[in-house]
């Protein structure tokens, strides 16, 4: 077969070009400037996300007394406000002092016998003073970062709270704000209906969580004060938190208790103190949380943990806190997108 010369410079010859419209560079440049400048800026949309959780949970509150005592909302969300914060000030003061005082007791009790060791071989030589002038260099250094951490903590806070509450004065207009984009009335009503889906699993799950930790922390601490096993306002507060974990929460909950029990009281109060998490958590799956969760947003345990533990791993405590949280918006966004999908076709 011949070929044309022509056609084998064409073939082999001939270089290839790939032409690249500005637009694509703008927007590429563009959209890898946004990354970076929401990298840049993620403490504030910590800050952010954290008080949409938190009007989430305290706008149904603020709805009841707006709908059945007839307040105006900025009454409401005074109201309300004041009854959390008078809450969790009656909480510190009487969980604070006593779970304080059993740390410290424990504490002793665990580094007792190094403790020992230390001032029976403790010899006064020119080293030990170095090593405790720099020790207590560090200390000041640590008391600093302490005393630094903590302004920073109450300022996060207050300004978590400043948001939240002109997110819940302006809660009914939230999804006005889409007007930025387009004005287009169907794309507001679905705006609306996504805003409202948010808050309801939102606070949802919060307010369900909140209730789940505080029953199985108050059945934790009546059930090992009845056994007798020391240290119960700790263990009990660990169980309290440890149950956002579902299942395994309450096993990793378990272990200090009955180690305690173990040390205290042998094996048989050890056994009984196994027997006691095992009827708890038998009690709280098939009972407990299903009755409280029917009415919240439910999560599959297995995505809890899973979300937790990412969370955990990207962003330490914060991370790991705000994770099931930023699964449900994005679960939010998602069926958004799929019922928008199924309409069209």
């Amino acid at each position: 077969m011949i070929y044309d010369q022509t056609m084998l410079k064409k073939l082999f010859n001939a270089e290839k070009s790939i032409k690249i419209s500005p637009s694509i560079v703008v927007f590429t440049v563009s959209f890898l400037m946004g990354l970076y400048f929401l990298y840049f800026i993620r403490n504030i949309l910590v800050m952010l996300f954290a008080a949409v959780i938190v009007m989430a949970a305290i706008n149904p509150g603020v709805k009841k007394l707006e709908r059945k005592l007839h307040l105006p909302r900025i009454l409401g969300i005074m109201i309300m406000y004041i009854l959390v914060i008078s809450l969790l000030s009656v909480l510190i003061a009487l969980i604070v002092p006593p779970l304080t005082q059993e740390l410290q007791n424990l504490t002793k009790m665990i580094d007792l016998l190094p403790l020992q060791n230390f001032v029976r071989n403790f010899k006064f030589d020119v080293n030990q003073i170095n090593n405790f002038v720099s020790s207590f260099g560090g200390s000041v250094t640590t008391l600093w970062s302490i005393v630094n951490s903590t302004f920073s903590s109450l300022f996060t806070v207050l300004t978590i709270t400043v948001i939240s509450v002109y997110l819940l004065i302006d809660r009914d207009n939230l999804y006005k704000k889409i007007s930025w984009f387009t004005r287009d009335k169907s794309q507001l009503e679905k705006a609306r209906e996504f805003v409202d889906s948010v808050e309801v699993q939102l606070g949802g799950w919060i307010r369900g969580q909140l209730i789940l930790m505080t029953i199985i922390g108050f059945v934790t601490y009546l059930g090992l004060l009845l056994l007798g096993i020391p240290y119960v306002l700790p263990l009990a507060i660990l169980a309290g938190f440890l149950e956002i974990l579902p299942n395994l929460g309450p096993t990793i909950a378990s272990l200090p208790s009955i180690a305690l029990a173990y040390v205290y009281g042998g094996w048989v109060l050890a056994g009984a103190t196994a027997l006691f998490y095992l009827i708890v958590q038998q009690l709280e799956n098939n009972i407990v949380v299903p009755k409280i969760m029917k009415a919240n947003a439910d999560v599959n345990p297995l995505a809890t943990i899973v979300t937790i533990l990412v969370g955990l791993k990207m962003g330490g405590i914060v991370g790991a806190l705000l994770s099931v949280p930023l699964y449900i918006l994005i679960r939010a966004i998602y069926g958004m997108i799929r019922n928008d999908l199924i309409g069209k076709e």
